[in-house]
């Protein structure tokens, strides 16, 4: 077996791990502490550190605008994927979470809920 082969195999295998990584886990964003979590989608689990079989890559991040809240209560809308975050609701976009009873910013119903 010559090193060239055993280092192939070697990456395949890395690149085989990572496959299964990203079929088993996703990324989400946590509101409450404002960072990145890890949930196995089979057993549940959840956890702050990115799986080791990833090695240098992550796992993207689903494409969504969420609802949070500032120290005020009042609401603003973030997209993780993007890093973007505003205050007005993005246009043509849905929400995570439903639709609840006017508030201060009756111009735009505030969003809240759970997200799928």
């Amino acid at each position: 077996v010559s090193v060239v082969s055993a280092a192939c195999r070697r990456w395949l295998a890395r690149k085989e791990m990572r496959r299964l990584c990203l079929e088993r886990y996703e990324k989400k964003y946590d509101g409450e502490y404002h960072t990145f979590y890890y949930k196995n989608k089979r057993t549940g689990e959840v956890s702050w550190i990115k799986p080791k079989a990833m090695g240098i890559f992550d796992i993207p991040v689903k494409d969504e605008w969420v609802v949070l809240r500032d120290l005020h209560n009042f609401p603003y809308y973030l997209n993780a994927s993007k890093f973007e975050m505003r205050w007005i609701p993005p246009l043509n976009v849905e929400v995570c979470g439903g639709t609840v009873e006017y508030t201060w910013w009756k111009e735009h119903p505030v969003r809240t809920g759970p997200c799928p």
